[in-house]
């Protein structure tokens, strides 16, 4: 995909749950990076097929709460529908500092898991705060997440 790092995320091991970190030259590719890591904890991301289109809101407080709830959002989906996304295209990311919060937009595309296809890596049970972090660096931004299993 044009415009990304070469990095996008990678696995981070820890001894009660496991994390990642994602990777990006702007916030928008932090949050589409992060998601695609949260997939592949779950299932070969290779495996899902960009059938169908959704469109994701989250909200939070500041960069890290709405990472947190976005990664909530898209594992509640996999939880209450069966849905799995590969594809995510950030269509807005608003930061209100008047109201100290964020929200975001995204077009995400994937389809229903299929047990058959999608062998289950991991469940995921929830998104923590954990030693969450989301910040600019040298090279573009960085976000750390770890989840509980």
């Amino acid at each position: 995909m044009a415009g990304e790092t070469e990095r996008q995320f990678r696995v981070l091991e820890h001894t009660a749950d496991i994390g990642f970190e994602a990777f990006g030259g702007s916030p928008k590719e932090v949050f589409a990076n992060a998601a695609r890591a949260l997939e592949d904890l779950m299932v070969p991301l290779e495996t899902i097929e960009p059938r169908e289109s959704a469109t994701i809101l989250a909200e939070g407080r500041d960069r890290e709460s709405l990472l947190v709830n976005w990664l909530n959002e898209l594992l509640y989906r996999f939880d209450t529908e069966g849905r799995l996304f590969r594809e995510f295209k950030v269509t807005a990311l608003g930061e209100r500092p008047d109201c100290g919060g964020c929200s975001l937009e995204v077009l995400a595309r994937g389809e229903t898991f299929d047990p058959l296809r999608h062998p289950l890596k991991v469940q995921v049970k929830a998104i923590t705060y954990h030693q969450i972090l989301f910040e600019k660096t040298l090279e573009g931004w960085h976000a750390r997440v770890y989840v509980d299993i």
